[in-house]
């Protein structure tokens, strides 16, 4: 379980995480879906003028990946972390050649502010409060397999008391 130390050393345990690291994990969460529809729109539209119906495939699939990522991150996954964090990277290198093939204002002001929202998502990432929420979700996940082997432990002591 999550241990949270208070101010005069008592401790609470905590099921869900502290609400300031869940918070963090959403905000980017959120970015980063929203990134990948522009991204994805505008690399499968512009760049290759794909039919909807790969357009919506793709993206689909893409979006599957993402979660199943995310939920590992959710999970305590560091590795999957450093996925979406470069992840963020790529989605806001993919509409950077965006400003020389559209065009239009309102292109431009979309893209930049994509762009700005994806390298928000990957300061955030590496940000401590993420990282706090990876660390804590994997200290919580490592306990309650530590706790599981000790009960089938003790189940497998009492088994051989049994038998005998």
């Amino acid at each position: 379980m999550g241990v949270v130390l208070m101010a005069k050393g008592t401790e609470t345990f905590l099921l869900f995480p502290p609400w300031k690291l869940l918070r963090r994990f959403l905000l980017v969460t959120i970015i980063l879906l929203l990134g990948m529809v522009y991204s994805g729109m505008t690399l499968l539209t512009q760049y290759f003028n794909t039919s909807p119906e790969w357009l919506l495939g793709i993206l689909f699939s893409v979006g599957i990946t993402f979660c199943l990522i995310n939920f590992k991150v959710s999970q305590g996954s560091f590795f999957c972390a450093n996925i979406l964090k470069f992840y963020a990277l790529s989605l806001a290198v993919i509409c950077l050649p965006a400003f020389i093939i559209l065009e239009g204002n309102g292109y431009y002001i979309a893209t930049v502010i994509n762009i700005a929202f994806m390298l928000l998502s990957f300061y955030l990432i590496k940000g401590e409060k993420y990282q706090g929420l990876i660390k804590y979700q994997y200290d919580f996940f490592k306990d309650i397999k530590d706790a599981r082997a000790a009960v089938e432990k003790e189940m497998s002591k009492g088994n051989r008391r049994n038998k005998k």
